[in-house]
């Protein structure tokens, strides 16, 4: 890990009273290895900034030595702009009104929102290990900015902690938009080379992937490249069963679901899928493509009765379409990423990334809605 700290302060002023920006308060916390138990575990542990914040190995291991996580850290790009967890009312091909989960965070959906998800790291065992909100307010004490929570008791020092690194997973630096593909679509016809455009032309077409990944404009005015919803791919089995968005809403027909992650920065966060059981991209794509046609490939899978047959699994693609695919999806990577200056922790921020404070209306909370209600008229 590199050593020097290259940041970008937000203008955005800590609500709990003078002092740091809230979000230069974030960055302190989300790089503190200290405050887990045993210490030596932080933020940035399974979050490197050199793999667009994700983790390069299939599952972290936490602080207490031999724990381990059951699926692949996410990518932290862009995890600000994912939409709150909702019901979204659609219609099915029968034109019957149907009610699918959105948003959220965590691969299984179960944090409404990013405040709500910054706050299960800390107390997981096979994290952070913290015992309760008691011990991290008397880490926080000791921690060496501990000024910035002078005065404040155990609830408004786990609450300022939360905030903090809300405010800096906000920030520009995680929202740059400046990938090739950015470029491309921004006008420039030479941003892309020929087999990336290939590629883009059979994501938007015969490959389908733009129906998930979605290459419009949604709640943000440039693509996310996901819909935020949820799928089961087929996963190969990897390690404890895992049921995923089920589990949390309590519905069959969503055990084995996972949240479908935004393909910014895909390139650099291998491996893949929730519980990290495909090596490279090519491999993923191949999965989409003959799943269904090679199962022996592939393996045992955890809830075959609600994998997705209907939009991948015989996708009929050719090699090159397939290499074209994978070309494109490199171009995804934000160019900041992979110019990180030596000695700086952090990329740098392009110029003309909105400032939080320019987006202060979207980072609103949102209302929370009940999983639990049937998904059709009618049903249980």
């Amino acid at each position: 890990m590199k050593s020097i700290i290259f940041t970008w302060f937000s203008l955005v002023v800590c609500s709990f009273g003078a002092g740091l920006p809230l979000a230069a308060l974030g960055e302190k916390i989300f790089l503190d290895t200290s405050l887990s138990n045993p210490p030596g575990q932080g933020c940035v542990s399974c979050h490197n900034p050199e793999n667009a914040f994700a983790d390069p190995r299939r599952v972290s291991p936490g602080a207490v030595k031999g724990r381990l996580g059951r699926r692949n850290a996410p990518s932290l790009m862009y995890a600000a702009l994912i939409p709150s967890q909702r019901l979204e009312d659609t219609y099915d091909d029968k034109g019957e009104l149907e009610y699918i989960v959105e948003g959220g965070l965590f691969l299984d959906g179960r944090a409404h929102d990013l405040l709500d998800q910054v706050r299960h790291p800390f107390f997981d065992k096979n994290e952070m290990n913290i015992a309760g909100a008691r011990e991290l307010a008397e880490k926080i004490r000791n921690a060496y900015y501990e000024k910035e929570f002078e005065g404040l008791g155990e609830k408004e020092i786990n609450e300022k902690t939360f905030e903090a690194l809300v405010a800096f997973l906000r920030e520009p630096m995680f929202r740059p938009f400046n990938s090739r593909v950015d470029e491309y679509w921004a006008g420039d016809k030479e941003a892309l080379s020929l087999s990336e455009r290939r590629g883009l032309d059979v994501f938007q077409t015969s490959g389908g992937c733009s129906a998930c990944h979605l290459t419009g404009v949604a709640s943000w005015p440039k693509p996310l490249l996901t819909d935020a919803g949820f799928d089961n791919l087929g996963a190969p089995a990897v390690g404890e069963i895992d049921p995923g968005l089920g589990a949390v809403t309590g519905k069959a027909g969503e055990l084995g679901q996972f949240k479908v992650p935004s393909l910014r920065n895909v390139a650099l966060t291998a491996p893949y899928l929730h519980n990290g059981s495909v090596k490279t991209l090519k491999e993923v794509i191949e999965l989409y493509n003959k799943r269904d046609l090679e199962p022996e490939r592939w393996g045992v899978t955890n809830y075959p009765q609600t994998i997705n047959h209907e939009d991948m699994g015989n996708l009929g693609l050719t090699d090159q379409e397939i290499d074209d695919l994978v070309a494109l999806l490199d171009a995804f990577t934000d160019q900041n990423l992979l110019k990180i200056p030596e000695g700086n922790i952090f990329p740098e921020v392009p110029l003309g990334v909105p400032s939080t404070e320019e987006r202060k209306a979207f980072f609103l909370p949102k209302q929370r809605h009940n999983l639990a209600v049937p998904r059709r008229p009618g049903d249980n």
